[in-house]
């Protein structure tokens, strides 16, 4: 009389295994509802590009170094990403360097100093002038083509006294 109950209230449901089945269907359903993260993203890159410091500031004629470390905890070694520098000011943005190489046209005052095998790609900038003011960015391009940047690096350049 039990066992037809069951099947009345429960129809489907194999009565014989004595609540057996249910616990098999909900075994089956819980891996797909818990890890749907896994299944979007086949290969998750998190990276950590940081800027320090955020504001700086130097004197004409100086030497900048705008530091930019990344890193990825599940890849210590980051092969193939390519570095791009990006300067924004009154003007709009300007592009520095792509590709780990700086793009300026006759300008070997702006280059890359990091070993990026280190997850280092600072920026130096050479004899500074009152141009070079603005917020710099460095935006780090991964294989998947993800793109992650840093928080920006706001420059200041003081005139230097004397020069009239």
């Amino acid at each position: 009389v039990l066992s037809t109950l069951l099947f009345f209230l429960f129809p489907g449901t194999d009565v014989g295994v004595s609540g057996g089945g249910a616990s098999k269907e909900n075994a089956a359903v819980t891996p797909i509802t818990a890890q749907p993260s896994l299944l979007t993203t086949p290969e998750p890159w998190h990276l950590l590009v940081t800027q320090t410091p955020a504001k700086e500031k130097a004197k004409e004629g100086e030497t900048v170094i705008l530091n930019c470390h990344f890193n990825s905890p599940q890849r210590p070694s980051l092969p193939d990403l390519s570095v791009k520098w990006y300067k924004e000011d009154e003007k709009g943005q300007m592009d520095l360097l792509e590709n780990n190489v700086t793009i300026l046209p006759n300008n070997s005052r702006i280059f890359m100093s990091g070993d990026l095998s280190q997850g280092d790609a600072s920026l130096v900038i050479l004899n500074v002038t009152t141009s070079d003011h603005g917020i710099y960015f460095c935006e780090v391009t991964l294989p998947d083509r993800k793109v992650v940047t840093g928080d920006g690096t706001k420059l200041r350049i003081r005139r230097a006294l004397g020069n009239i």
